[in-house]
């Protein structure tokens, strides 16, 4: 048997032991919840850079993402939330749209961060922009800007009046796209708002042609985004710039403002300013008469241009390719070049068109679905009336009836002008808004269905092209609002010699078009004639001496047979024959003479070419009917 002391002291020892296990599993459990916290903390902190450092320095983002996803495992669900929206915002930035779309829809359905989830939507209205889904970004736009006075985030704030400042510029919505801008600089987040807003703002004035001059302002916010790094706006901001020096015809500052920072603008990586930098200097040096540099900026932006989509730089980007092989003599390549310009230029035009309508259509809806709220608050009201006064027998069924009539009126008022509405918006679509005639879709449609039926009847059918000689240096010498003024003359004075089948509508630019069922070939000319002769007695400014002139080309269904293309293409040949002849005359479309025209002007008739001259304008016919194709959209 043990002494006491024996046992007490073993008792002490594993009471010891004891407390020392228990110690350390605590310590242990400490230290790990001190490396987990810590973890924490980094990865928010980490997520945070990257969120500021998106557009500012997409390379460091990108290295940023690749160190969150490593540690994914040691992310918070809302952290992980957070990490996906940034994978999403990068695959949108980077051009794969159909990665992007999936990842910001599963952020938006199932995110319980209202923050969150209202960024996630300001980027998915750009990519379903971007995708063609036109109506669905207008109508998650409006809900955006209609929960944006509720969003105190400045960061979510921002990223919502930039998107919304984009949109609206993209559908020619300038007056609220820089009501947006305003405010983007006004809120003006960690000084982020004076770059971004001003950007918005000064892409609103280039293209609404409200900037003729660059002023100081361009070099302030361009002073602004460089400051945090944001070259990819500062860039944006000097393309504006560039734009305006352009149509100045002040090309050596532009093709210097854009060379200075080309190689700042290809490391940004974004395709949609890399391709607007290309087309820009493409633009500048065939004007400088720099053909091979043209060339080769022209093709840099069809190779630097987002996969199956559609832009102005690459409309720009195919026309000018088609010009210079034209201009070499290199008739195939020239016919190549011209129908992708053409499918381009349709495509864009298409977008464009479908973007306008779907805002048009959103905005008609917003304002019905208002109107049906009334409508619904004040038949609520008659009920309610209705069951106040029940014991009013008579008195309240002449209420009712009376309050009845005025909801029916109401009701019937509300679809009249929704009615009106509709019928305004589709003639909004088919009609140019300058001058008030057809636009070309439209025309094009009309023709299509007028010689159809002048087919069957087997009835003569004219086709007319017009074009005004040297337009561009009336606008050049006197301005656009000049130009403008001349061409709403020029179709006034044509419009007197129409008929009332007659279909008359502007292709774009300078040139218009004339389908003239039931007429003759000889009263064409003699329309045409009075036509050339009333045009060119129009001044090209009030008060200028100068006037102005146009070329006729005119091409029959005895010649050229019932097909709307064979018949533009024929028009065009013998428009291209009276400019070539000098211009400011009427030219008929010979099919003996291949794309030759006689005169009927006083000038005399165009000469026949020789052996060689057929050749040549053989070939010009066969580009004239590429031209033609874009035209009648095939």
């Amino acid at each position: 048997m043990r002494p006491e002391g024996s046992r007490d002291r073993h008792r002490r020892i594993r009471s010891a032991r004891h407390w020392l296990s228990g110690g350390c599993a605590a310590l242990l459990l400490a230290t790990s919840c001190c490396i987990a916290a810590s973890q924490s903390d980094d990865a928010a902190k980490l997520l945070l850079r990257a969120d500021g450092l998106k557009t500012a320095d997409p390379g460091e983002f990108a290295s940023l993402l690749q160190s969150l996803d490593a540690r994914s495992k040691d992310l918070s669900p809302s952290q992980l939330e957070f990490l996906r929206y940034l994978r999403a915002w990068k695959a949108a930035y980077d051009g794969h749209y159909d990665v992007a779309t999936p990842e910001l829809q599963a952020t938006v359905r199932e995110t319980h961060d209202v923050t969150l989830k209202f960024r996630a939507t300001a980027v998915l209205i750009n990519v379903l922009l971007v995708g063609s889904h036109y109506e669905e970004a207008f109508t998650q736009l409006t809900q955006l800007l209609t929960l944006l006075p509720k969003v105190t985030d400045g960061a979510a704030r921002e990223q919502a009046l930039a998107v919304a400042t984009q949109l609206y510029n993209e559908v020619g919505q300038y007056d609220l796209a820089s009501a947006y801008a305003q405010k983007l600089i006004d809120e003006n987040w960690h000084g982020r708002g004076v770059c971004k807003g001003w950007e918005a703002l000064l892409r609103a004035r280039a293209l609404s042609g409200r900037s003729d001059t660059v002023g100081p302002e361009f070099a302030s916010a361009i002073d602004a985004c460089t400051q945090l790094s944001e070259m990819g706006y500062a860039n944006f901001i000097r393309t504006w710039a560039a734009t305006i020096y352009i149509a100045h015809a002040r090309f050596d500052e532009a093709i210097r403002l854009l060379s200075d920072h080309y190689a700042e603008t290809q490391r940004t990586g974004y395709r949609h300013l890399i391709s607007s930098y290309d087309a820009l200097l493409a633009e500048a040096y065939l004007q400088k008469g720099n053909l091979a540099r043209a060339r080769q900026f022209a093709l840099s932006t069809i190779a630097s241009s987002v996969r199956n989509e559609f832009t102005q730089p690459l409309v720009l980007a195919y026309r000018l390719l088609y010009g210079l092989a034209k201009q070499q003599g290199d008739y195939k390549l020239a016919l190549e070049y011209h129908e992708k310009y053409a499918a381009a230029d349709k495509a864009y035009l298409d977008v464009i068109t479908a973007r306008q309508l779907a805002y048009q259509r959103v905005a008609h809806e917003s304002v019905a679905s208002k109107a049906q709220i009334d409508i619904l608050n004040r038949e609520n009201h008659v009920l309610q009336l209705e069951r106040a006064l029940g014991d009013k027998a008579v008195e309240n069924s002449r209420l009712y009836i009376v309050l009845l009539l005025m909801a029916s009126g109401f009701i019937a008022l509300w679809a009249y002008r929704t009615k009106r509405l509709q019928l305004h918006f589709m003639s909004l679509s088919q009609i140019d808004g300058l001058t008030g005639i057809a636009n070309r879709p439209h025309f094009i449609k009309r023709s299509q269905d007028a010689l159809e039926s002048a087919s069957r009847a087997q009835q003569p059918v004219c086709m007319m092209l017009c074009d005004l000689d040297h337009f561009k240096s009336i606008n050049d010498r006197y301005g656009h609002a000049a130009g403008d003024l001349v061409l709403k003359r020029a179709v006034a004075e044509c419009q007197n010699y129409l008929r009332p089948g007659d279909i008359f509508g502007r292709f774009g630019g300078e040139e218009f078009g004339f389908l003239l069922p039931g007429c003759a070939l000889e009263d064409a000319c003699l329309r045409a004639e009075q036509m050339r002769l009333m045009v060119s007695g129009i001044p090209a400014s009030d008060g200028s001496a100068a006037k102005a002139s146009a070329s006729f080309g005119i091409a029959a269904t005895a010649s050229s047979g019932y097909d709307l293309r064979r018949l533009l293409a024929d028009a065009d040949s013998a428009l291209y024959s009276a400019k070539r002849a000098g211009r400011n005359r009427v030219a008929v479309f010979d099919n003996n003479v291949a794309v030759m025209g006689s005169d009927v002007t006083e000038s005399g008739p165009t000469p026949v070419p020789s052996a060689e001259g057929h050749e040549a304008a053989a070939a010009e016919s066969d580009v004239t009917a590429a031209r033609i194709l874009g035209i009648t959209g095939s």
